[in-house]
């Protein structure tokens, strides 16, 4: 039978390589003379990326490889000499190209935080995929965009942090997210993350006076409208809203 030049071969490529790129050769010789060998892939390829040379046994590309469908192929070569076979082992090891851009689940995110809380406050995690391997598959975080540098996000982590108070009045934020991996050429992504701020009924009402006197006559009728009060809230929505009662020194409900 036909004997392999190797028990088993190992060969390396990257992806993305060019149709018909050469991946490697193996070699049989058989001790019967004026016979003539063929090579065949019979296992191993499901789907197709690979072609052999039946005369020479050279390996090459059939289609395009992606390491992310498939890093490794295990390819079963049988050599033929008329009706007598022998086969051998292909590894074909598939490196990464930093092909993939880091990834987010969302293009626009949005979050709602309240006025109050303080610096270092976790409001959002980002998060984003890359399926490339190595540094070509490591993502580090930025603020692309960062409205008054009121925001931090961990570069490893994702984690966005406040660095500073928020202004109710602001009503919103809006912050670029970038994400770029650590390849080379280096690829990124981002999202806009929206960032609502709601008020915190945290101010007193405020009269514009701290007292009042006024005079009146024993004679005023009932129900007459003969002085009025004035008091201001910072807070918003309801929170801002002011209601008058009389607590104290309303002898006799006058």
């Amino acid at each position: 039978p036909p004997v392999f030049s190797q028990v088993m071969y190992s060969f390396v490529v990257f992806e993305n390589v060019a149709l018909g790129y050469h991946v490697g050769s193996v070699s049989a010789s058989t001790m019967d003379l004026d016979t003539s060998i063929t090579y065949l892939i019979t296992t191993g390829d499901q789907r197709g990326v690979f072609q052999i040379n039946k005369m020479t046994g050279l390996i090459t590309t059939a289609s395009i490889i992606d390491r992310e469908e498939q890093a490794f192929y295990q390819l079963k070569v049988v050599a033929s000499a008329g009706a007598i076979t022998g086969d051998t082992v292909v590894n074909i090891h598939v490196r990464d190209l930093n092909d993939n851009s880091p990834h987010f689940l969302h293009a626009v995110e949005s979050v709602d935080v309240v006025e109050n809380w303080s610096t270092g406050h976790t409001i959002f995690q980002a998060k984003a995929v890359d399926p490339d391997e190595g540094i070509n598959g490591m993502v580090h975080y930025s603020l692309k965009h960062n409205p008054k540098d009121l925001f931090h996000i961990g570069e490893e982590s994702g984690a966005i942090s406040l660095t500073g108070p928020l202004d109710i009045n602001a009503g919103s934020y809006q912050v670029e997210v970038l994400a770029s991996d650590l390849g080379v050429p280096q690829r990124s992504s981002s999202f806009i993350l929206t960032i609502s701020v709601h008020d915190v009924n945290d101010n007193p009402p405020v009269f514009d006076q701290l007292s009042y006197d006024v005079t009146i006559s024993e004679l005023e009728p009932v129900n007459s409208r003969f002085f009025s009060v004035h008091a201001s809230d910072k807070d918003s929505g309801p929170n801002g809203e002011i209601a008058y009662t009389i607590i104290e020194g309303n002898a006799g409900d006058a």
